[in-house]
């Protein structure tokens, strides 16, 4: 059943970004019940509009509001709040409640130095303990993911959203060789919060004409043929590929943090995004 979302566009402190709810693509909505799991259902929805920035750094999160967002009752919104606080994406505040997640410049540098040791280690262990069955797995998310169209921050929201799915499908798969459920959930949490700042402050001008689909080819190519300094090679490829965008969120950042404009409201931070080129 579709919540019913409260429109944020009604709110005059919000700028206007569709929640992931809204969505009717069965890509999009396969597993996601609210009427059989409300609390998965929120869990899921909050943590990808947070990771979108339908809800802005800092931002309370307050139960009443929620429930009406997002249609549900108070007990599954107070549960998904807890979940998704386990993720690093809502920080609480003794005797505040809860917030969105702040972002700085430190936070991303740490941010990303962690995410791309532990991408690698992990990387590495699927390499040793992956067999045929994985790379079978792998196959087929490439095969799935390039029928997805790369969409950026400024296209469609949901055609947006299946192609970060896919992306993120295909990168979850390449790592599931590792066999570590723990390992998994670190990198896969990093990799969101990593993907809200993309989301929040990059500017896409060298991401969008980057083919990703065929990168990704080659690098499937070096799992199957087994051929791991291959693979290493072109994973450091992958990352050095995305410095430049990396750049652009780091300025942005930078002149978040200028103590001339102090710490920054909630509307000084949502108004970096989406930031896309022209």
């Amino acid at each position: 059943m579709m919540p019913a979302l409260l429109a944020r566009s009604e709110r005059p402190d919000v700028t206007a970004l569709v929640s992931v709810a809204t969505f009717t693509d069965p890509r999009l909505t396969a597993g996601i019940d609210a009427d059989k799991n409300p609390t998965q259902a929120v869990a899921h929805w909050m943590r990808r509009d947070i990771v979108r920035g339908v809800f802005a750094p800092l931002e309370r999160l307050k139960v009443e509001q929620l429930t009406q967002f997002y249609g549900v009752g108070h007990s599954p919104v107070r549960e998904a709040i807890l979940l998704v606080s386990a993720r690093g994406l809502i920080e609480h505040e003794h005797n505040k409640g809860y917030r969105v997640a702040g972002m700085s410049l430190a936070d991303y540098n740490d941010l990303i130095d962690i995410y791309q040791r532990t991408y690698q280690l992990a990387l590495q262990m699927a390499v040793e303990r992956g067999g045929e069955a994985w790379e079978e797995r792998v196959v087929l998310a490439l095969h799935r993911s390039l029928k997805v169209s790369k969409v950026m921050t400024d296209g469609d929201p949901e055609a947006r959203e299946l192609w970060q799915q896919a992306y993120k499908s295909l990168h979850e798969e390449i790592l599931s060789g590792c066999g570590s459920p723990i390992l998994m959930g670190v990198v896969g949490n990093l990799g969101d919060r990593a993907e809200r700042y993309v989301n929040l402050h990059a500017d896409l001008a060298t991401d969008r004409a980057r083919d990703s689909h065929a990168e990704h080819r080659v690098i499937v190519e070096a799992i199957v043929s087994g051929d791991a300094d291959r693979l290493h090679a072109l994973l450091d490829s992958f990352f050095e590929g995305g410095e430049p965008m990396r750049a652009t969120i780091r300025r942005n950042l930078a002149e978040l943090d200028q103590p001339k404009r102090g710490r920054g409201s909630v509307r000084s931070v949502r108004g970096r995004r989406p930031a896309t080129a022209a």
